[in-house]
């Protein structure tokens, strides 16, 4: 019997075909699988920019604000440590502080040391500071942040929902401090047209006690107050609020402690909302480094404070779409 062979591809051709199953031929749902695994693992290949957090201190609204900047950052893939004000106030910033892309400060105190103290070339966010110009923030070196000082405009309209026949404004301020007759300047493009505002200059008397005499003496129906530590301390506020109720003057306070303490209605900001717009602006500054140069936010979000107490005492009602919508409402005590 003649043996036959099978028929060979010619080698010497280089025609060799490869033969496959259909059931071996990756799929596309194969491919599409790898390449989504790929972009998952990706984010933890590479590491994203490096921020340092330096806190004023341990008070609750900072530890909530670094909170809810670390966890957005995080999220982000950026590289997040903290570093107390002490440590990085000892000799020798950079052992501590190192060389990160950015530097959150978060606090007044914080924010004031590392404006003077950090490096030019290191990008610098804070958060949680009350009155960015008084701090020396909006000098100097480049800056971005986020204040506890809510928009003026918005002040003004809270105060004709709690106060529908006011119609004068009265207010404290320093006449030899620029960043005073600012705000004093604000308060007066803020107001209605209808309005008016009676400024008293503290410095023109021998006290701020004759100061607040001066400003209760006047016809206003509200006395609208800033967070300016030179001049709002405790004996100040003290004497600020019980003359205010003598006189059966409404306060705005600038903080839920200063309604606490003896204002009708004021306001105060979510510390984790600070934390969140101090993120973004990290953000910001990380993708836009040259938008960076002297700017100060108003906070986003923000909580409004009301005393019932001081509204008793005074004669006043709060309006109960205004109690509801508040944070703080402080109650006489049954």
């Amino acid at each position: 019997m003649r043996r036959t062979t099978p028929d060979l591809p010619d080698q010497s051709a280089g025609q060799i075909e490869p033969r496959f199953h259909a059931d071996c031929a990756p799929s596309v749902s194969f491919f599409i699988k790898a390449i989504v695994a790929l972009a998952l693992l990706l984010p933890a290949l590479v590491q994203g920019a490096t921020v340092v957090v330096i806190r004023s201190s341990d008070a609750e609204p900072y530890v909530e604000a670094e909170k809810a900047l670390h966890d957005r950052l995080v999220a982000k893939n950026y590289v997040v440590r903290s570093v107390s004000i002490k440590e990085a106030s000892t000799p020798g910033v950079d052992t501590h502080i190192g060389r990160p892309d950015v530097v959150v400060a978060i606090g007044t105190p914080s924010a004031r040391w590392v404006h003077k103290q950090l490096p030019a070339d290191i990008r610098f966010v804070y958060c949680m500071v009350s009155n960015a110009a008084d701090a020396g923030l909006l000098q100097g070196r480049s800056s971005i942040g986020v204040t506890t000082d809510v928009d003026i405009s918005q002040q003004i309209s809270l105060i004709a929902e709690a106060l529908p026949r006011a119609r004068s404004v009265g207010l404290l301020y320093r006449s030899n401090a620029p960043e005073s007759v600012s705000s004093l300047q604000m308060l007066e493009e803020a107001v209605p047209g209808n309005w008016t505002v009676q400024a008293v200059a503290v410095n023109d008397f021998p006290s701020v006690a004759d100061a607040i005499d001066s400003l209760t003496q006047k016809n206003v129906d509200v006395i609208w107050t800033t967070p300016d530590q030179k001049l709002y301390d405790t004996p100040s506020v003290r004497t600020l609020l019980l003359a205010a109720v003598r006189a059966k003057i409404p306060v705005w306070g600038f903080s839920p402690a200063f309604v606490r303490a003896g204002a009708l209605i004021g306001v105060g900001v979510e510390p984790a909302a600070e934390g969140n717009q101090a993120a973004d602006l990290v953000i910001k500054a990380i993708n836009n480094p040259k938008t960076i140069k002297r700017e100060a936010d108003s906070p986003q979000e923000f909580q409004i404070a009301v005393n019932l107490m001081v509204a008793e005492q005074i004669g006043l009602e709060i309006p109960e779409s205004l109690t509801k919508r508040a944070a703080f409402v402080f109650k006489p005590e049954n």
